[in-house]
């Protein structure tokens, strides 16, 4: 991953940013691209606010389960995720209709992947 990518990739995702209506808590499906491969996947995602700015997000992908425990705001969630045996971090930014652009690597990965909650 270069520097360069990942800073244009945040900025980019903070500018998109505004306020939307439906944010925050819910069910959302859930699509996106590993960077690695560059294949394709789909799923679904519960969002749910644990304390003031505290967030869990339980994603399921196939048959994988990632459940990931965050912190920020509800235009800013940064989290960490376990499961299939693999850790991970990623940065969700809400977006006008209500989603959430994401950017997300699993520990040791060289490339950013990129994903989006989109509310159900």
């Amino acid at each position: 991953m270069k520097k360069g990518f990942f800073g244009a990739a945040m900025l980019a995702l903070a500018l998109a940013a505004t306020p939307a209506l439906a944010k925050g808590p819910g069910k959302y499906a859930v699509k996106g691209t590993n960077a690695g491969d560059k294949s394709d996947y789909s799923g679904t995602a519960t969002l749910t606010k644990t304390g003031e700015n505290t967030w869990r997000l339980v994603s399921v992908i196939g048959s994988d389960k990632f459940e990931g425990y965050g912190i920020g705001d509800d235009d800013i969630i940064a989290v960490t995720y376990s499961g299939g045996g693999n850790t991970a971090v990623a940065l969700y930014v809400v977006q006008a209709d209500g989603s959430y652009s994401g950017v997300w690597a699993f520990k040791g990965d060289t490339k950013v992947s990129i994903e989006t909650l989109t509310p159900k």
